[in-house]
């Protein structure tokens, strides 16, 4: 099995070469001010790479909220009191999608990282009761 990424402007393809067969999905990207990525556990501070492990964003960061099955709201400080804010699977390896909060204090991006959580959360809870649905027909 081998793993490649292509880049095209904001947006990343993941690909997967196995057995002859290829599989791709979209992997990192930034379009407007949402942001997708994934996290990164270095020593103690969680950092956004690409989906082929390219740092993306690696700044100060803080948990705001852990949930009981290892997600987590997370906030970066940007400069000039601007925040990358959002939700993400668990610290280190897993799915982060997020927005850019400009103009906000950390209130602000505590308050919008739960909100996100709480909205993405829901999605993939939604997902996951589809799946099981769609297993059982």
């Amino acid at each position: 099995m081998q793993t490649s990424c292509v880049r095209s402007g904001q947006v990343e393809v993941g690909i997967i070469s196995h057995e002859g067969s290829e599989f791709s999905a979209i992997g990192a990207s930034v379009v407007g001010r949402s942001l997708t990525a994934y996290t990164k556990l270095t020593r103690g501070e969680i950092h956004l790479t690409s989906w082929c492990g390219q740092t993306i964003l690696a700044c100060r960061s803080e948990v705001v909220q852990q949930y009981a099955d290892d997600s987590m709201a997370i906030l970066f400080r940007l400069t000039a009191n601007q925040f990358i804010v959002g939700y993400a699977l668990a610290d280190n390896g897993t799915l982060f999608r997020g927005e850019l909060l400009r103009h906000g204090d950390e209130d602000d991006a505590r308050y919008l990282a739960r909100q996100l959580s709480d909205h993405f959360a829901q999605l993939d809870a939604d997902d996951e009761e589809a799946f099981a649905l769609s297993e059982e027909q």
